[in-house]
């Protein structure tokens, strides 16, 4: 019998061991990283268009997406996002993107910009 009560107080000493341990251990807390899962959800013309935000805007760009990332993640965004969107999300937060823009002339075959077409004409 008392090998029994010994073997149950060892059994509970070695219970709350663990128990503590386990409490002293730090949290691993999931970290998740929004602007990742946010240029997950871009078509190729879309993660284009969120490049040249981040080079004109840097960390703006960044926080932004990682607040769509998190949208994202939520569930309350689902889909693609392509170019025209990304261009219009950043717009609506006061970031335009900046995007160059050519008019070309094309005329049998070959292809020319306006300014080389009205230099040709003088």
């Amino acid at each position: 019998m008392e090998r029994d009560v010994e073997l149950i107080k060892r059994r509970m000493l070695l219970e709350m061991q663990k128990k503590l341990l386990r409490a002293m251990q730090p949290e691993r807390k999931e970290v998740v990283d929004y602007e990742k899962i946010f240029v997950e959800h871009l078509t190729e013309d879309g993660r284009l268009m969120y490049e040249k935000a981040v080079e004109q805007y840097g960390e703006e760009a960044k926080r932004v997406a990682e607040k769509l990332g998190r949208l994202y993640h939520s569930g309350r965004l689902q889909g693609l996002m392509n170019a025209e969107t990304v261009y219009w999300v950043f717009r609506e937060v006061g970031l335009p993107i900046k995007v160059e823009t050519k008019i070309v002339y094309k005329k049998g075959g070959e292809v020319k910009s306006i300014g080389e077409m009205l230099r040709s004409e003088d």
